[in-house]
């Protein structure tokens, strides 16, 4: 029965706050330095979602590029070299002739296994985000969008719309210049607290309203 209402009770509003936040839940990275508070959403039954939805042929097997974008999802801020490097750490897999050959391939135990023995690594800090957002400014204060723009279009797969769609998650949708302290203190709350599916909704909504609106003026 306490199982039952323990389940029943993230039907509600204030169940699942409390199991968001639920310490013994979580088994992603530890939150960035400087930034209070868990790591949220990334309780193993988080993680498996997580994997189902990158998991696109549906083979139970991740590439790396797709095992990198798992680790992101249990909350490492760190760059695909030092991702890579988590991934490639593990053992290597042993091929049938008995030889040695880079893993190309995980699965999602062997991901839970690779979060579980990272588990008291460091995160990226607070301190780093900021100073290589004013860096990425020429050391001013504030960063214009076009600045973040032009850069993602260099190594980036991202495109305006995903950028503005990060912009609206932080609540700084249509601002055209961003505090850099400020951008990445919002960015890594919102690691540490993804938007819920309501909220994500919400925020489709809100776009599609500002899209009416400037069509009706043109």
């Amino acid at each position: 029965m306490a199982s039952s209402s323990g389940q029943a009770s993230k039907l509600t509003s204030k169940g699942y706050e409390a199991y968001r936040k639920a310490p013994d839940q979580m088994k992603g990275a530890k939150p960035p330095q400087g930034v209070e508070g868990a790591m949220q959403l990334t309780s193993p039954s988080d993680l498996k979602v997580a994997f189902e939805m990158l998991d696109e042929n549906k083979e139970g097997l991740l590439g790396k590029k797709q095992a990198r974008e798992f680790l992101r999802c249990a909350g490492w801020c760190l760059s695909d070299d030092e991702l890579d490097a988590m991934l490639l750490n593990q053992l290597k897999a042993s091929t049938k002739q008995g030889t040695i050959a880079e893993r190309t391939k995980w699965n999602l135990r062997m991901l839970m296994d690779l979060l579980e023995q990272n588990h008291d690594r460091d995160n990226v800090s607070l301190a780093a985000v900021q100073q290589a957002l004013r860096r990425l400014a020429n050391n001013r204060a504030k960063i214009s969008k076009d600045r973040i723009l032009e850069f993602i279009s260099q190594d980036q797969d991202l495109s305006e719309a995903d950028i503005d769609q990060v912009l609206g998650a932080v609540g700084m949708s249509g601002a055209k210049l961003l505090d850099c302290e400020q951008l990445a203190a919002k960015l890594l709350d919102r690691v540490c607290n993804p938007p819920s599916v309501l909220e994500m909704h919400e925020l489709d909504r809100d776009t599609a309203e500002r899209c009416q609106t400037v069509a009706g003026l043109s």
